[in-house]
């Protein structure tokens, strides 16, 4: 084993450029997360694994690894940084109940950074990643349909992941990582006071009631998980990848607020206006991934995954306030009940010379959402993805390199008939339909 002695050219310039990105991106607040999950969980990790449906785990041989399969990185030669982001448009509709409603649509950017460094040739490597693997966001109308169980929604989930690999074979690597999350959600929606007096007083309904306003505001906090990969080469031609990620429990601390309470309902919280403090305990979900490849020499590659996610650990929100009320502890439990899913893609590339490469692929994942606790911040049925991409590669030793992708996902509809919002006469029943378009681009340089 030769120890690797290789030189940060241009170090200066590219921890700059990183810094930059980093502060733009990821404290960018609501530009972090969009409606494209499978449940709460964005598929847009780096542009060349998008372009391939995300079929990487048996094959991924780039600073991406850290996030597909970190058993991958010693396939690395050269010292590499990739920075990237996906810029996602969804659009989101609403039938039911004699209306049609639009979620606001807008382009929201999830980015991701990479940095991944051979250690000992061929044998150890390292590196690091920061993506930002779950949340959603949208704004439904303020006096539409769902105002009572949604207005304003906001999820972000940033991961910072330090990955080792270590090949002791020349048929195998294994790998592992540490995960730690960094979780930040805000909910709106408006109250019905007409009703809410009445329950607290026995008197008829008054439809003059002007609405409340509820913001579940600031909530964030963080939690710790680990990554585990193994890439086995059965032969030249053939790869297996396993994937795992472990569950994370993440403590959650923010503010509940209300304004513009009246009648009773301001009797039991004091005032016209109310604060508190709100915790809850949520759970990122275990993944484990499966995949075989094939390789026909260095012109084309093709891979299948199976992807399954626990995403039954996320069952209920149970909040709790300080200080509190009858009112508050009434409704302080959100049933979710969301089941665990499996997930299909199907993914290659091919090089039609030493600089280009083509690449597709097409996935599907299921959704876990159940339709009876189904509501409008989430409004997902099953997902199929239709991907595409090119990576160009320049430079004296082909050390720069551009990946782009586009995807256009198409949710499968979901016709809704519970009880969601029912108690607060703001029913949710109808038909969503979701379509959403993706364009990826990363940067590489390899040193």
């Amino acid at each position: 084993m030769k120890l690797q002695k290789k030189v940060f050219g241009k170090g200066l310039f590219f921890s700059l450029v990183l810094l930059i990105y980093f502060v733009i991106n990821f404290s960018s607040g609501r530009n972090s997360s969009a409606q494209i999950a499978s449940g709460l969980h964005n598929p847009t990790f780096c542009a060349s694994g998008l372009a391939q449906g995300n079929a990487c785990v048996a094959r991924v041989n780039d600073a991406s690894a850290i996030l597909f399969n970190p058993a991958g990185l010693t396939q690395l030669e050269n010292p590499e940084v990739s920075i990237g982001a996906s810029f996602v448009t969804p659009f989101v509709e609403y039938h039911g109940n004699g209306v049609s409603e639009d979620m606001d649509t807008q382009i929201t950017t999830i980015p991701n950074v990479y940095l991944a460094y051979p250690l000992i040739d061929n044998k150890l490597a390292a590196g690091i990643g920061i993506t930002v693997p779950y949340g959603l966001s949208g704004e439904w109308e303020e006096d539409g349909f769902s105002r009572f169980v949604v207005t304003d929604f906001y999820l972000q989930v940033v991961n910072i992941n330090p990955t080792i690999t270590y090949k002791p074979f020349s048929f195998l690597s294994i790998g592992a990582g540490f995960d730690y999350y960094s979780t930040e959600f805000d909910l709106e929606r408006r109250l019905n006071l007409g009703v809410l007096n009445s329950s607290l007083t026995g008197t008829a309904i008054d439809p003059s009631t002007p609405e409340g306003y509820q913001d579940l505001d600031d909530m964030h906090g963080d939690g710790y998980g680990y990554n585990l990969g193994v890439l086995y080469h059965i032969t030249p031609r053939h790869s297996i990848g396993i994937s795992f990620r472990s569950k994370a429990d993440i403590d959650v601390k923010g503010s509940l607020k209300f304004f513009n309470l009246s009648g009773a309902t301001a009797g039991v919280f004091g005032a016209e206006t109310y604060s508190t403090r709100a915790k809850t305990e949520t759970t990122i979900p275990e993944m484990l991934t499966f995949g075989y490849a094939y390789h026909h020499d260095n012109r084309w590659s093709i891979e299948a995954d199976i992807q399954w996610t626990n995403w039954s650990r996320f069952d209920d929100l149970r909040y709790s306030f300080d200080p509190t009320n009858i009112l508050l502890e009434s409704g302080n439990t959100d049933e979710r009940n969301w089941h665990n899913t499996l997930g299909f893609a199907l993914g290659g590339e091919y090089q039609f010379n030493t600089t280009l490469k083509a690449r597709g692929g097409y996935s599907f994942h299921e959704t876990p959402v159940p339709s009876d606790t189904f509501e409008p911040s989430v409004p997902q049925g099953s997902r199929h993805g239709i991907h595409l991409g090119l990576g160009y590669g320049w430079g004296k030793f082909l050390n720069k390199i551009v990946d782009v992708a586009y995807s256009a996902i198409f949710y499968e509809d979901r016709k809704i008939n519970n009880s969601v919002g029912d108690a607060v006469l703001g029913p949710i029943d109808g038909t969503y339909e979701i379509v959403t378009h993706i364009f990826a681009v990363n940067f590489t340089y390899k040193f």
